[in-house]
């Protein structure tokens, strides 16, 4: 390999409830599609909103999968990582004040992924 040509970083593994996890680029894009698929349900009234149309009609769509210099893989604005033993998307706002986040569940059945729940949080500087 030339000195020119990057080196792609190792998956960083997640931590999850059933153990370690490097997720792959297809698990990445099923997380996206999921993703998509759960704000058109939430936009067309099939599932009920847990957060206001406004908020939900300004988040961004989940980008194409690239595997960052960290090892996690982002969707544009999502991160795909684990939240208490769980997979999830989440995506944070560049915000000057109060800082918001926004976290999608996912669940990962017999090679499915879904969006279990989307909830907002608010984050608290580090003292």
């Amino acid at each position: 390999m030339g000195s020119s040509q990057m080196q792609n970083p190792p998956v960083a593994p997640l931590e999850l409830d059933g153990g370690p996890l490097r997720p792959d680029q297809p698990m990445a894009l099923a997380a996206g599609k999921a993703l998509v698929g759960y704000f058109r349900d939430l936009k067309s009234g099939k599932i009920e909103a847990t957060l206001a149309r406004e908020v939900i009609n300004n988040l961004p769509p989940p980008a194409e999968p690239h595997l960052g210099q960290n090892g996690y893989w982002r969707l544009g604005a999502w991160l795909l990582e684990s939240r208490s033993g769980k997979l999830a998307l989440t995506y944070c706002p560049l915000q000057l004040e109060q800082r918001l986040e926004y976290v999608a569940m996912l669940r990962q059945e017999h090679g499915r992924v879904e969006v279990t729940s989307l909830t907002m949080r608010q984050l608290y500087p580090r003292k």
